[in-house]
């Protein structure tokens, strides 16, 4: 199982990869002209995209495309004439891992970090961000059912 390349967002000039896809849904109902394809096993989607918060508001500041044989389009693509567009059509949640990695879960391939940032949105306005973290007796735990496993 390859990781996926992980989309961008840019908080306060912090860079962070993301759990998430605000385009996902709205990609759906573009009739494109071509279908996007992808580039390797690591970018199933077809696409990368960078985004930013600004006044509590997602924006989309990059986007990258790959259609036909692996052409690469750029944001005018999907969206023509603009170079920053507001996500208004974004309601859902954005994960932000935190702190540092733990272990390794699902035989080490997906990393199990101290803490998560949890972004909520409606209508591409932030209306939540709350933080989590594993308190050290869930960390202690979680090390010993990871050391247990028999493989």
């Amino acid at each position: 199982m390859t990781h996926q390349v992980r989309e961008i967002l840019i908080i306060d000039k912090e860079v962070f990869s993301i759990y998430g896809e605000p385009l996902k849904g709205y990609l759906k109902i573009l009739n494109l002209p071509h279908k996007l394809v992808a580039p390797s096993s690591a970018c199933w989607r077809g696409y990368t995209s960078k985004w930013t918060i600004e006044n509590k508001k997602l924006y989309l500041i990059e986007w990258k495309g790959y259609i036909l044989d692996y052409q690469k389009v750029g944001m005018e693509y999907i969206f023509p004439n603009q170079e920053t567009v507001f996500a208004y059509w974004f309601s859902g949640s954005i994960n932000i891992d935190l702190g540092e990695i733990i272990t390794y879960t699902n035989n080490s391939y997906v990393p199990l970090y101290e803490g998560n940032r949890c972004l909520t949105f409606e209508k591409g306005d932030l209306i939540d961000d709350s933080k989590t973290w594993l308190s050290q007796e869930e960390i202690d735990k979680i090390l010993k059912e990871e050391n247990e496993l028999p493989f």
